[in-house]
């Protein structure tokens, strides 16, 4: 991995971990157009507000959960989850 690619790794990584993000990054994360997204806001139906450094943001948990109510995202996983064993793959012999 080279020097650009880690930085547009923790460039992700910072804006995964943000509460608030911008409509255009929300939509590049989520693997939407941010079309979509401005137009849901403008429906009415996603909130966007002036953050302090005077950006206009979205919740990314409200957003989440709105497009998951709608379809558009996965449902969200709750706790850690395992693979499920394969038949007869590394576990004890039941015989």
């Amino acid at each position: 991995m080279d020097i650009d690619e880690t930085i547009r790794q923790m460039m992700a990584d910072e804006e995964e971990d943000a509460p608030c993000i911008t409509p255009v990054n929300y939509g590049h994360l989520r693997g939407m157009a941010p079309q979509l997204v401005y137009y849901h806001i403008k429906a009415g139906h996603i909130v966007a507000f002036r953050c302090e450094c005077g950006r206009r943001v979205v919740r990314k948990e409200e957003a989440d959960d709105y497009f998951r109510s709608v379809g558009k995202l996965q449902p969200k996983r709750e706790g850690p989850t395992e693979p499920a064993p394969l038949d007869g793959a590394g576990g004890p012999d039941e015989s």
